[in-house]
């Protein structure tokens, strides 16, 4: 269970009251798009809502172990991610001007920016990337000046270099024009990470219902699977956290 609050921490996490219906785009590509109408329409698909609430099953396997724990999941967009396992004994809060988290099993906590995250994960995160990740757009920020790939019929290919260091490929899906998939290579350490997405629909808004992450860093294979059930738009939410006294700061 470490491991998954850790990554809940750093990235980077079960009854509904309707039924849940994953969604399939199924249309091909139109070959007549430009990238910069592909981009464009890919924000204008980015989730309307004031919070997200639910639940998630987050699965770990680091091909040494695997696991899986239920998370309680809180979202105020912009704003704060909150994450609890049961009985409050492990909590993550993430906001844009910092990352925390604490462990009552292993006597541990966080609280600090997102240098550490970054350097666990092997390229530079922020707020924005993580909610990002976890709502099905554009980890980072998807300019008019990428370049469509051809050769696939089931996504738009787009080929991003987000800095000298760093180049992300983008899977959009033609049907609705969220995220398939995307790839991300960080030249420097030689990460390599992969994320897939499938999505359901919730009071009309289109959320994910999974993200599989995979990443590659040297021989170290990490792969994730996040299952968001009972999702609820726009509830009153809060995010009670507190770092219990007496743990020890990771630094």
């Amino acid at each position: 269970m470490k491991k998954i609050i850790t990554f809940f921490a750093v990235c980077l996490f079960l009854a509904s009251c309707k039924s849940k219906k994953v969604l399939v785009s199924s249309e091909e590509v139109n070959k007549n798009l430009k990238a910069k109408d592909i981009v464009e329409w890919h924000k204008r698909s980015f989730p309307e809502f004031k919070t997200l609430s639910g639940s998630v099953l987050a699965s770990y396997d680091d091909g040494k172990g695997s696991q899986s724990i239920s998370l309680s999941f809180r979202m105020e967009k912009d704003k704060a991610i909150w994450l609890s396992a049961p009985l409050g004994i492990a909590k993550a809060l993430i906001t844009p001007e910092k990352a925390s988290y604490y462990n009552r099993l292993e006597n541990e906590h966080f609280d600090g920016d997102f240098s550490y995250i970054s350097k666990l994960l092997g390229f530079d995160v922020d707020f924005e990337n993580l909610q990002n990740l976890l709502l099905g757009q554009s980890i980072y920020p998807l300019t008019k000046e990428a370049q469509l790939l051809q050769g696939s019929n089931q996504h738009y290919i787009l080929e991003a270099k987000q800095n000298p260091d760093i180049d992300v490929t983008y899977g959009i899906n033609p049907g609705n024009f969220r995220l398939g998939f995307f790839d991300v290579l960080e030249r420097n350490s030689g990460t390599k990470g992969k994320a897939e997405f499938s999505y359901q629909q919730i009071d009309n808004v289109l959320i994910p219902a999974t993200v599989k992450i995979s990443t590659l860093h040297g021989n170290r294979n990490t792969n994730i699977e996040l299952t968001f059930n009972g999702m609820k738009l726009n509830e009153n939410v809060n995010f009670p956290f507190k770092i219990p006294s007496g743990t020890k700061e990771i630094k």
